[in-house]
């Protein structure tokens, strides 16, 4: 178990200020201190069936740290990663803590996409949805597959025309090991991203495919092809894909690479 910072500077920050973000029966966030010292706790609690699965496996706190670092690693902007702590029962977690530093001045893409007028904010919904795609495609060119693509889980920091995107969620991402980019396996984000049936309402027709064109680098026929891919896709094709793969990377491909990957040499 780790945790930076240790308790009693978590107990300090809170002293100082403490404000609950958001709370229901699985998660509470919470903002502590104020300025350049603030940070972000997040406790995930497991209970019933949740705390059944949590048995032998990385707490989620633990995967997002460690997914934090792994975006972090592939020069996407993402919220520091300072530390993570868990507790556990009879091998199962009964709650994890992951805090990060606190982005200032920052909202969730799906709160600002909201508040923007598509009538009269086009210029700067354009620049984000490119942005955004940009990310999701320098994520994938690294291996990563993110797995909750979704604009909620993206900050945008300061002006929106600024488009200044930073991810801040990313417990069930995985790394392969090989570029995803345009690949099947990456499809399942950017049908998160840009076409299930709330990103259809988030974004019009020509923002998605402005989203597909910059994850593209421009390329029309690349987009096109994508774009008919992931339109005939359905939600109930897509979440049996996604939980088949993701199924199938996490549980047999990447145990199999650890396993063969030669254990390292003392030092003589």
């Amino acid at each position: 178990m780790t945790q930076v910072p240790d308790p009693p500077e978590l107990a300090r920050l809170a002293a100082v200020h403490r404000e609950t973000l958001k709370q229901d029966r699985a998660t509470t966030v919470e903002q502590l201190g104020r300025g350049a010292d603030a940070v972000v706790r997040k406790t995930y609690h497991n209970r019933g069936h949740r705390w059944l699965q949590s048995f032998g496996r990385r707490s989620r706190a633990r995967r997002e740290f460690d997914n934090l670092r792994l975006v972090a690693a592939a020069g996407v902007p993402c919220t520091e990663a300072l530390g993570w702590s868990e507790r556990r029962r009879f091998g199962c977690v009964d709650d994890s803590t992951l805090v990060t530093r606190l982005l200032p001045h920052s909202r969730p893409l799906k709160q600002v996409l909201a508040e923007l007028p598509r009538d009269r904010a086009f210029a700067v919904r354009r620049r984000l949805c490119a942005t955004v795609a940009r990310l999701v495609a320098t994520l994938h060119r690294a291996g990563v597959s993110w797995c909750t693509a979704m604009p909620r889980n993206v900050l945008v920091q300061g002006d929106p025309a600024a488009a200044q995107l930073a991810v801040c969620d990313v417990p069930a991402a995985f790394a392969i090991g090989r570029s995803l980019h345009g690949t099947r396996l990456g499809q399942i984000d950017l049908f998160d991203a840009v076409f299930s049936p709330s990103r259809r309402r988030d974004w019009s027709a020509t923002e998605r495919l402005r989203w597909l064109l910059a994850y593209h680098d421009g390329d029309r026929g690349a987009a096109r092809q994508t774009w008919r891919r992931l339109d005939r896709r359905g939600v109930l094709r897509h979440d049996v894909t996604a939980a088949l793969t993701m199924f199938w990377y996490l549980y047999v491909v990447l145990p199999l690479r650890l396993r063969r990957e030669p254990a390292p040499r003392s030092p003589r």
